[in-house]
């Protein structure tokens, strides 16, 4: 079925950084979909993305250093500066970043379909029985430890 296709996928093409560790409880699939600048408001962590079809543009625009520090809020996404982001080249690279940090799509002109692979808050609320389907499909169902271990594998000390 689609859902173990897209897992199949994403063992087959997962950044080397995370490659054998990424774990994810959600897929989402778009369709000429330009995300406005924004952080993800129900996702733990890292993702995974990567874009399909002809277009051109439609790059991954990231701020790495857009991460929570104690005590402090962190500004309005409409306040980052542009020269402080990293700019990703999603049609050719499977891509991991912090859908917690900002990002957003760069414009673009063609069809342009993206799949993100990630884990939603909550994911433990699932009853075992829901998590024994997910992993049937082929989700490389997270843990709480498992979630710790892959922060450090894809963003480092940044984590």
């Amino acid at each position: 079925n689609f859902s173990r296709l897209l897992t199949r996928w994403l063992k087959d093409n997962q950044p080397k950084e995370v490659r054998g560790k990424f774990i994810c409880s959600a897929i989402n699939l778009n369709a000429n979909y330009a995300g406005k600048r924004h952080r993800d408001q129900n996702n733990e962590g890292p993702s995974i993305i990567r874009a399909f079809g002809k277009f051109k543009g439609g790059s991954l625009r990231y701020w790495p250093k857009d991460k929570k520090k104690a005590g402090v809020a962190k500004p309005p996404v409409d306040k980052l500066l542009k020269s402080d982001c990293k700019v990703m080249n999603i049609k050719v690279n499977t891509t991991v970043f912090d859908g917690n940090r900002a990002h957003e799509v760069e414009s673009f002109e063609g069809e342009r379909y993206s799949v993100v692979f990630f884990t939603a808050k909550g994911y433990q609320k699932l009853s075992p029985a829901n998590v024994k389907v997910m992993k049937g499909l082929g989700y490389p169902w997270p843990s709480p430890s498992a979630m710790t271990a892959l922060k450090k594998v894809a963003f480092g000390k940044d984590a």
